[in-house]
């Protein structure tokens, strides 16, 4: 074999090592942990035939919309996917978040699903992704469109990391690995547990639970909670590990957590069994018509809002990546809309800005000042 056959050969391996990492993720031979695990999961009521399935009939894309897709997304031309303009945040100060009140809630929007929350004196951190592109790559796969407002060391220390789903907007590998010495437990829906033991967290750190089992760390009650969508890191890893939403419920106060979901009424099931809700953080932006029945519009999260018992709605979902075909502006105007017109209470905070539940910040329409690059004096905050 001559240099040159041997270093195609070296070349080709390479890619198809690569390719099974990427395509296969958390692959290896499984010890007696993932053997649990895999009995677990197939004697869980959401695990059917191989697969995790939802709680109603919800394809991931309408049928006939293939052809409808490429069109909208290669052929059409988009209307402000992305901010021209630098959009206002407030950078992280770790020394805010030392001293933790016990009896009080107070938060951070990360940008996108990422929040930071400390609640009866612990700290949570809800799908921290601060990397600059929400993709397997570096170099390729939807980019921020703002900075995250902390790097993961000036972040606080955490008892509790929740994850909601396996997907790379929501779970990301670089930032899970570097929080593993500044956490103290990972929750996570299960399946999702044998990705993080892959990446070097230990099993004792990682708990995995089902829709509707709970788990206490001091006052606070998790439970993790049903939601309408699906799992997929890889070609052909599709719905091998559980989606769900969470509840926090504390001594006086009680959160909710959407995740990514389609609208379903089994939230109200959720305000009925846990509720109601201090705050609601919940996803509105990434819809379309072609995907509604797993990603919500910013009308049906206001309905999602009301039958939780939500008191303040917080949007998540929208002014970090361009994850949808709609203007990235577009799905916090409707759920204001929607808001108003319904009479709920939702707020608007900068992203990194700490939130106290006592002390809720004014009205602010930040977004509007770089409406394509300029402030639109069409309207006010």
């Amino acid at each position: 074999m001559t240099c040159g056959n041997i270093a195609t050969s070296l070349r080709s391996a390479l890619i198809i090592v690569s390719l099974t990492v990427i395509l296969f993720p958390g692959c290896s031979v499984k010890n007696q942990t993932q053997m649990e695990r895999e009995k677990r999961m197939q004697s869980s009521p959401q695990f059917k035939e191989g697969k995790f399935v939802n709680p109603i009939e919800a394809p991931m894309m309408a049928p006939g919309s293939t052809w409808k897709y490429i069109k909208k997304s290669y052929f059409s031309k988009r209307i402000d996917p992305k901010p021209t303009g630098k959009l206002p945040m407030k950078p992280i100060q770790p020394d805010e978040w030392t001293q933790k009140d016990l009896e009080n809630v107070s938060f951070a929007w990360l940008g996108h699903s990422s929040i930071l929350i400390t609640v009866d004196g612990k700290t949570i951190l809800v799908d921290p992704v601060l990397d600059e592109r929400a993709s397997p790559f570096s170099w390729i796969g939807p980019k921020r469109f703002h900075p995250a407002p902390a790097t993961v060391e000036e972040l606080p220390s955490s008892e509790v990391v929740l994850i909601t789903h396996d997907h790379y907007d929501h779970l990301e590998e670089p930032t899970i690995k570097k929080l593993d010495s500044k956490t103290g437990l990972f929750l996570v829906p299960l399946g999702i547990g044998e990705l993080l033991e892959d990446w070097g967290i230990a099993p004792e750190k990682v708990l995995e639970l089902d829709w509707w089992e709970h788990h206490q760390v001091g006052s606070l009650t998790f439970t993790a909670t049903p939601a309408v969508h699906y799992a997929r890191r890889g070609l052909f890893d599709g719905d091998e590990r559980l989606w769900c939403s969470w509840s926090i419920q504390g001594q006086n106060r009680n959160l909710f957590i959407s995740g990514d979901s389609g609208y379903f009424d089994g939230f109200r099931k959720i305000g009925e069994k846990l509720g109601p809700f201090d705050i609601t953080f919940l996803k509105i932006g990434s819809y379309d018509e072609m995907w509604k029945q797993i990603h919500m519009t910013p009308e049906e999260a206001v309905q999602q809002h009301q039958d939780l018992g939500g008191s303040v709605l917080v949007p998540l979902h929208w002014a970090t990546f361009d994850l949808g075909l709609h203007p990235w502006y577009e799905p916090i105007e409707r759920a204001l809309a929607s808001a108003e017109k319904k009479e709920v209470h939702i707020i608007t905070p900068l992203i990194g800005e700490q939130v106290d539940i006592n002390r809720l910040p004014d009205k602010s329409s930040w977004w509007r000042k770089v409406y394509n690059g300029k402030k639109n004096t069409g309207k006010t905050d």
